[in-house]
C-alpha cells in the first residue's frame, strides 16, 4: 500500500515536474518497446548465423556504445526508433574496389585486418588487383594486391575485420554469414521476431494490469468505487453520500443481489432514454437509504457532456437575444465539448446553454418548434433519443444555444447556419466508442481470480488488437461517409500528450497505454508496405511463391521511395499534431 501510495504522490505532479516526468517516460516507454521489438530480430538473426554489426536503440550521434562479440550496442540521441545492421553481403565488399591501396595483416598465414586507415602501420600494404570478400559457395575469401611491382595472393579468415580511421572496426560479411544465404523460413522468423516480441510485451503487461486489478466481483452488489468525476461522488441524502463498502439492494424499487443484476436495471432505464435512477442502499444491513439522482450523459458522436443534469428553466422572455445572468439563462448546460460544432463566434463550449436543434432534411410538428423553427430541447434524453437513433449514414445538426462570453459574463443567442455532422456508428464502433454513454459513476468489487485474470488480459489485448483493423478500415474503406483520414492520426507528439495524460491517471492505466502502444507498433510493422518489416516479408512470399529472388537493387529502390514517402506522411502527421495542441 506504502509502494502504490507513492507511486500515486509521484505521478499526482503538475506544471514543469509533470512535462519532465513526461519526457522521462515517453524515453523509457518507447526505449522498452524499441529494444523488445529490434531483440526479436536480433535473437532470430543470431539463431539463424546472420551476422549483427549493430544493435541500436534511438537514431543520430552516438551517445553510447560497447561492444559484445560481434555485435556493437549503441544508444544513439534521438529516442525515436532504432535498429539491428545484418550482414547484407554487400557492405563490407564495397568499401574497397580494385585499385585502392589497402594494407593487411595476418594470422596463422590468414589475413585478419583488412586496413583502410592510410596512416595506420601493418605487416603488407598495397594495391588491390582483385578480391573475393563473399565467397559464395564456400569459396575461399581472398585479395591479390600488388606489392612492390609484384602481385600477391592473401587468403582472408572468413572473420576478419575492416580497420577504418580512430581504430573503428567493422567484420566483413562472407555469405553464409548474410541474411540473404538463409532459408525463407529463417529470413521470415527473423523479420516477424520484432512485432511477434511486441505482442509478447502487451500479454505481459496486460496480464500485470490484470492481476493488479483484479476482475469484477459481478457476483456481489457492495460498491468498489465511487468515481470522483460522476454524480454519485457528489449526491447527498440526509447528508449521507454514497460511499464504497456499501451495497445496493434495488434500483427504482427493483431489488438487486448482484451487480449483473444492478446493471440489467439500469440497462433498462438507459433504453428508455432515461437519465434519472433511484437507488436503495443499504449501509449497515439494518438501515437503507435510497438516493435519487441523474446519471451522467455523453453524446460521444458529437463529443458533448452535460455539466448540470437538469433542464434549466427561465424567468426571462423565452428565446431573448442577450441575457445578462446565469439565473435567468435557461437550457442544458455544456460540460466537457469537444471541436465537433463551430461557428463564427468560437464553438459551442462548456458553460453554454442548448436550448433547440435541428436535422436538416427531416421535417417536425410545428408545435415542437420553438420561434427560430428549432426543435425544443427539454431535457437530456431528447438529445439521447435523438443521438442514439441514427444511422451509419451523414447527418447535419445545428444547434440553438446561449454562448457564454467569460469576458462580460453575458449570455448571446446563437442560431446561424454552421452544422455539426455527427461521428457514424461505424467510425465510433472503430474506436470502441459507444453513441452515447450513460453512467452512474459506481464500480463494483474486485477480486483475485487467476484464470479470470489471464482471461481479462488476453481480453484486453484481443481488444487492442482489433481495434487497429477497425480503424484503418474506416479509414481507408468506410462503408458510408468517410470521417476519419490522415489528419486524426497521432505522431510521437500526440503520443508523448497521451503519456503525459496517462500519467495523472496513474501507474497501472500508464503501463496499459505502454501495451496499447506496443500492440499498435507491432500491427503497424507488419502492415505490407515496403519499408516496413510486412513489406520485407511481403517480399519473402514472392520468392517462396515465384521461387526466384526480386533483385536487390528493385528492392531497394522500392524501400527507399515508401521509406521517403512515409517519412514525409510523419513529417504531415506531426504537424497536424502541433496545430491540435497549440
Amino acid at each position: 500500500m506504502i509502494f502504490w501510495e507513492g507511486i500515486r504522490v509521484f505521478l499526482a505532479l503538475s506544471g514543469a515536474p509533470l512535462v519532465i516526468l513526461s519526457i522521462l517516460a515517453f524515453v523509457i516507454i518507447l526505449g522498452i518497446i524499441i529494444s523488445i521489438h529490434e531483440f526479436g530480430h536480433f535473437y532470430f538473426a543470431r539463431k539463424a548465423g546472420i551476422l549483427c554489426h549493430e544493435f541500436s536503440l534511438g537514431f543520430g550521434p552516438i551517445i553510447y556504445r560497447h561492444q559484445f562479440g560481434e555485435t556493437l550496442f549503441c544508444i544513439r540521441a534521438i529516442p525515436l526508433g532504432g535498429f539491428v545492421s545484418m550482414a547484407d553481403g554487400e557492405l563490407t565488399s564495397n568499401l574497397i574496389k580494385v585499385g585502392d591501396e589497402i594494407g593487411l595483416n595476418t594470422e596463422n598465414e590468414l589475413v585478419s585486418e583488412i586496413i583502410l586507415d592510410e596512416k595506420r602501420e601493418c605487416e603488407i600494404r598495397g594495391e588491390v588487383v582483385s578480391f573475393d570478400f563473399y565467397g559464395k559457395n564456400d569459396n575461399p575469401l581472398y585479395v591479390t594486391l600488388n606489392v612492390s611491382n609484384e602481385e600477391k595472393y592473401f587468403e582472408i579468415k572468413r572473420d576478419a575485420f575492416y580497420v577504418f580511421e580512430k581504430n573503428q572496426r567493422l567484420q566483413i560479411e562472407p555469405y553464409e554469414r548474410s541474411f540473404d544465404s538463409k532459408s525463407v523460413l529463417q529470413r521470415f522468423l527473423t523479420l516477424f521476431a520484432g512485432p511477434m516480441m511486441n505482442f509478447v510485451l502487451a500479454i505481459f503487461i496486460y496480464i500485470i494490469v490484470a492481476f493488479a486489478s483484479g476482475v469484477p466481483n459481478t457476483k456481489s452488489n457492495v460498491i468498489g468505487e465511487v468515481e470522483s468525476d460522476y454524480p454519485a461522488a457528489v449526491v447527498e441524502a440526509g447528508g449521507q453520500k454514497i460511499k464504497a463498502g456499501q451495497k445496493i439492494t434495488a434500483v427504482n424499487g427493483n431489488p438487486v443481489k448482484t451487480w449483473d443484476d444492478f446493471s440489467k436495471e439500469l440497462n433498462k432505464i438507459y433504453d428508455d432514454y432515461g437519465t434519472t435512477v433511484t437507488l436503495t442502499i443499504d449501509e449497515t444491513d439494518y438501515e437503507m437509504e435510497t438516493i435519487s439522482y441523474i446519471v451522467s450523459i455523453a453524446v460521444s458522436n458529437i463529443g458533448l457532456e452535460q455539466n448540470e443534469m437538469k433542464y434549466k428553466t427561465s424567468s426571462v422572455t423565452p428565446l431573448q437575444e442577450t441575457i445578462d445572468s446565469e439565473d435567468d439563462v435557461y437550457g442544458l448546460k455544456v460540460g466537457k465539448c469537444d471541436a465537433l460544432y463551430k461557428d463564427k463566434n468560437g464553438k459551442l463550449s462548456t458553460d453554454d446553454y442548448i436550448i433547440g436543434i435541428k436535422e436538416f432534411g427531416k421535417e417536425y410538428d410545428e408545435a415542437d418548434l420553438d420561434a427560430n423553427g428549432f426543435y425544443k430541447i427539454k431535457g437530456w434524453g431528447d438529445l439521447l433519443k435523438i443521438f442514439k437513433e441514427l444511422d451509419s449514414k451523414e447527418h447535419r445538426f445545428q444547434f440553438e444555444f446561449y454562448d457564454y462570453d467569460k469576458d462580460t459574463k453575458t449570455y448571446e443567442l446563437i442560431t446561424n447556419d454552421q452544422v455539426i455532422v455527427p461521428y457514424t456508428k461505424e467510425t465510433l464502433s472503430s474506436q470502441n466508442l459507444p453513441v452515447v454513454k450513460q453512467l452512474v459513476g459506481l464500480t463494483c468489487t474486485n477480486h483475485f481470480d487467476f484464470f479470470g485474470c489471464l482471461g481479462s488480459a488476453f481480453k484486453m489485448f484481443g481488444s487492442d488488437f482489433t481495434l487497429i483493423f477497425r480503424t484503418l478500415k474506416v479509414l481507408l474503406f468506410p462503408s458510408g461517409v468517410r470521417q476519419l483520414g490522415v489528419k486524426n492520426l497521432s505522431s510521437v507528439i500526440g503520443i508523448f500528450a497521451m503519456i503525459q495524460q496517462y500519467i495523472g491517471i496513474g501507474f497501472i492505466a500508464l503501463i496499459a497505454f505502454m501495451a496499447m502502444l506496443s500492440v499498435n507498433i507491432g500491427i503497424m510493422n507488419l502492415l505490407p508496405i515496403p519499408a516496413l518489416d510486412g513489406g520485407r516479408i511481403v517480399f519473402l512470399l514472392v520468392e517462396a511463391v515465384t521461387k526466384k529472388k526480386i533483385p536487390k537493387k528493385v528492392e531497394a529502390i522500392i524501400n527507399y521511395v515508401f521509406l521517403f514517402l512515409l517519412f514525409g506522411l510523419f513529417i504531415y502527421i506531426s504537424i497536424n499534431d502541433v496545430m491540435r495542441f497549440f
